[in-house]
């Protein structure tokens, strides 16, 4: 009974809460109400909409805190584990961002399917956009707040943390640094 007694308390807290929350919006100018609830509709639909995607195995296991964007290119395998803060960012109109089965990418690591062009002298974002696919293997682990654009991370492989990878890291490799570059192996 005393367990039941705390849940209730807790859910009028909550509801005090969401009365507050509703009466700070309302306070709000129009413009200010509108920005608000456009950027909640905006952030639901990137954590949401992914885990409804066919190509994110119901068996993976993504933080509420990672951002997956262009998810009609995103592809994550069963048992993969994608980390709070972490993005993983399909291409703009035609390449992939893949998550292989059993992938650990920690917090903070970026995956992006291309990248902006700088051939010219204007503005970056009008420059043509590069894409090119970006996975990260079966079994591999990407550190934290490692860096992976345009390129393959192999089966098994790690990358360490901070690390960015702009060319690709064989399976089993171990790679490090801005550039990546493999120091080692997993093999015995």
């Amino acid at each position: 009974m005393a367990s039941g007694g705390g849940g209730l308390r807790s859910k009028a807290g909550t509801a005090r809460r969401a009365v507050q929350v509703l009466r700070e919006l309302a306070s709000l100018d129009q413009d200010t109400r509108l920005g608000v609830y456009a950027l909640g509709r905006t952030a639901a639909e990137e954590h949401v909409r992914a885990e409804r995607s066919p190509t994110v195995s119901p068996e993976a296991v993504i933080s509420p805190y990672a951002s997956l964007r262009f998810t009609e290119r995103v592809e994550v395998g069963p048992r993969a584990s994608i980390g709070p803060y972490c993005c993983v960012w399909g291409g703009w109109s035609r390449t992939w961002a893949r998550v292989g089965a059993g992938a650990l990418l920690a917090p903070g690591v970026v995956l992006v399917a291309g990248n902006h062009g700088t051939d010219g002298t204007g503005w970056v974002r009008d420059e043509p956009f590069v894409e090119l696919d970006v996975e990260v293997g079966e079994g591999a682990w990407v550190g934290a707040h490692a860096v992976v654009v345009g390129c393959r991370v192999g089966a098994g492989a790690v990358v360490g943390a901070g690390a960015v990878v702009t060319s690709d890291v064989p399976d089993l490799a171990i790679a490090v640094g801005s550039p990546a570059r493999v120091v080692g192996t997993r093999e015995a």
